[in-house]
């Protein structure tokens, strides 16, 4: 199976190309020549510079005739920057999967693959910082970053850099054979199968938006984390009917009030078992809620454990 990893312009992540490789090169050490993996730049063949790194390249991207998959490498900084820098990658990648080439991305360079057009109507994930991002940009794409594989249809994407590993290994699992993906994983010690990057994310509050009214209310919940609040009452402290509350809030944020206050409440609860020794009584008084039933499910949702789990895991103890 030939597999092309494009070197986009702009910074990349040295992890996602390396990392990559080597998954896919310790599957060549099993019975058999599974992956044939060439690098491609898109100007010149000199050894690509990564940070105080270098990275060898195999030929242009105009020398691809063929590939059976193409794996974007993630991008570092200015990531919508990279898309117009690589217009000529984009438009590749278009022409490589109308030629039944599946083709998929690495963390965040999601953003060149929901470029393409490609992942218009579908499920994709990537980092789950970048997807209030990419939400924005790329409205037209169901994203998903809980998830840290998807796959639809020979378009592949996955989480976060190291998560994305569990991708890699996927495609080994689909390309080779299951016992083939497990022993890499075994090997290299990648902890596989993985399905979701949830216990991973941390909430950033949404305030990337242009709405004075509702950030005010936003510093408001946090402030008030404690005590009981509900969307008829901050509607009227802040000068708003109820509809237009929920509608501008959910405009601004991506949420509703109600699951906004959720996901802070529980992100204040994960700081709390991370740096305190409070119990879970404690620590759910602390965030506002009331009954340890509601409480634990709320945690396991959204940070992908119970609260014992996630202090076990997380905790400075």
């Amino acid at each position: 199976m030939k597999v092309v990893i494009p070197i986009p312009e702009g910074l990349n992540s040295l992890i996602s190309i390396a990392g990559t490789a080597a998954i896919l090169e310790s599957a060549n050490t099993f019975p058999g020549e599974h992956f044939e993996l060439q690098i491609a730049a898109l100007k010149d063949r000199q050894p690509h510079r990564i940070g105080r790194y270098t990275v060898a390249v195999d030929l242009l991207l105009e020398e691809v005739d063929n590939a059976d998959l193409i794996l974007i490498p993630a991008l570092v900084d200015n990531r919508l920057e990279a898309i117009d820098q690589n217009a000529v990658l984009i438009e590749w990648l278009q022409k490589m999967y109308a030629r039944k080439t599946q083709i998929g991305s690495i963390c965040t360079g999601a953003y060149l693959l929901a470029a393409t057009g490609l992942l218009d109507g579908k499920q994709a994930s990537s980092h789950w910082s970048a997807i209030d991002e990419l939400r924005v940009h790329f409205p037209q794409i169901e994203w998903v970053p809980e998830r840290i594989i998807t796959d639809s249809g020979g378009i592949y994407t996955s989480g976060g850099t190291f998560s994305s590993f569990n991708l890699i290994l996927y495609l080994v699992e689909k390309f080779v054979d299951k016992a083939t993906a497990r022993r890499i994983s075994k090997i290299l010690e990648i902890d596989y199968p993985r399905q979701s990057q949830v216990p991973f994310m941390i909430f950033n509050n949404q305030k990337k938006h242009h709405d004075e009214r509702i950030l005010r209310t936003q510093i408001y919940m946090e402030q008030h984390l404690a005590q009981r609040l509900n969307v008829e009452d901050l509607a009227s402290r802040f000068g708003m009917s109820r509809r237009n509350f929920i509608r501008r809030f959910k405009q601004a944020t991506n949420n509703t009030p109600h699951t906004y206050l959720q996901r802070l409440r529980i992100e204040e609860a994960k700081r709390l078992f991370e740096t305190t020794e409070q119990n879970v009584s404690e620590v759910m008084f602390a965030v506002g809620y009331a009954d340890v039933n509601t409480f634990r499910q709320l945690f396991q949702r959204y940070a992908g454990f119970l609260p014992s789990h996630y202090r076990r895991t997380f905790g400075s103890g």
